[in-house]
């Protein structure tokens, strides 16, 4: 108890005792905290934008970079938090015991700003991610790379393969980049929803009512969202993806993103769809690895890493006349024809014509009237290329 006294100046025999109970006053006290609830956790806060190594095995085969969706409520432990649930982060205490030789990264950026500015805060933070992508893989620039997001983080690593592939600083890192995970991404709206709409959703669901400004800039912003689906369509096909998508509500908030949302529409050859049994807060959290849910993503994972390097799927073919071709032509109406992966072709001259068909391929032309077509087809059996010739009208067998 705390004993408080109050005496009269002009009356001293009067005394008045008034007693508060201590945990009342004190709770009293904390509840006057509104706008600082996380005092404790910031006064221990690091720096907001970072990529940190989880596991850095000795002699890593491919990198994964974790990136975490929104964060209203400002916690600055929320990039680890996205994938924890109790005292377990699958990304280091479970997954590496499948994948031994993958280096997992978590990037953590202020999603706030991001999502809160809309297109100028999204384009940043997609550089951001770039540049400390670039310097943390200067050791090994092509190492094959996968991203798992979750939520709005996905349409942050989308701009920042857009971009990627737009930036010879850093195409690399767009074409080392195999594979993609979207835990209850967006990317485009849902049922009577634009796509603003579902990430105002996300922001609901996360602090139940973030402030007028904030949402409106996320509802302003949905142009450019769209944008940002519209240009990364035109990359799928370098890509395999998989999407985890929620089937239960968050309380009366029902289904945040809803599989229409969710689901890119792909074939199944480059989009693999599974639900879970999850809501949109837990569908990326498991504590242990006998979870059927974490069985299930870390299977489809383990596959999907396994895919890339299967000769089968993707054929490494010793003959030359198949095997990252290059060829450099000069003068007049030349003509290249490459097959397989990874072709090169620069072509100096007037009405040169280059056709290429497989899956990475360059070509560069210096002149006048060159025509030059690629045909991506990702993972194909080398022996149907002389049909497909055939019926391009390429070859004459």
């Amino acid at each position: 108890m705390i004993n408080i006294s109050f005496i009269l100046r002009y009356r001293p025999i009067t005394v008045t005792t008034i007693v508060f109970p201590a945990m009342s006053l004190w709770n009293s006290i904390k509840s006057q905290r509104p706008c600082n609830t996380d005092w404790k956790e910031k006064q221990t806060q690091g720096p907001r934008n970072f990529l940190r190594v989880l596991v850095d095995p000795p002699s890593p085969t491919v990198d994964i970079i974790a990136v975490h969706g929104l964060n209203v409520l400002d916690k600055p432990s929320h990039a680890e938090a996205t994938w924890t649930t109790g005292d377990k982060l699958w990304l280091k205490d479970l997954l590496p015991k499948r994948l031994p030789h993958a280096r997992i990264l978590l990037f953590g950026y202020n999603s706030n700003v991001a999502f809160g500015t809309a297109t100028a805060g999204i384009r940043e933070q997609a550089e951001n991610l770039l540049n400390l992508l670039e310097e943390s893989r200067n050791t090994d620039p092509e190492r094959p790379l996968m991203f798992i997001c979750h939520s709005l983080g996905g349409l942050l690593v989308k701009r920042a393969l857009v971009h990627a592939n737009n930036d010879r600083t850093y195409q690399t890192i767009k074409k080392s980049t195999f594979g993609i995970v979207f835990f209850g991404t967006p990317h485009r709206g849902g049922h009577h929803a634009q796509i603003g709409d579902v990430v105002a959703k996300v922001a609901r669901s996360i602090s139940g009512g973030p402030s007028n400004n904030f949402m409106n800039a996320l509802k302003e912003g949905s142009s450019f969202l769209d944008i940002v689906s519209d240009d990364f369509r035109q990359l799928l096909e370098d890509f395999q993806i998989l999407t985890f998508y929620e089937t239960q509500p968050l309380g009366r908030l029902g289904i945040i993103v809803d599989p229409k949302s969710a689901i890119l529409g792909l074939p199944g050859s480059r989009e693999r769809s599974i639900p879970l049994d999850a809501n949109h807060r837990n569908i990326c959290k498991f504590d242990n690895d006998n979870d059927p849910k974490y069985r299930q993503v870390e299977d489809n994972i383990a596959k999907m890493i396994h895919n890339f390097s299967s000769p089968k799927l993707y054929p490494r073919c010793t003959s030359p006349r198949f095997r990252e071709n290059a060829s450099r032509s000069a003068g007049e109406r030349n003509s290249t024809l490459q097959a397989g992966h990874g072709n090169q072709c620069k072509t100096d001259g007037t009405a040169n014509k280059t056709r290429q068909f497989g899956h990475g391929n360059e070509s560069t032309t210096v002149g006048n009237e060159n025509i030059t077509t690629q045909i991506a087809m990702g993972a194909i059996d080398l022996g149907l290329y002389a049909d497909a010739f055939k019926r391009l009208g390429w070859l004459n067998l």
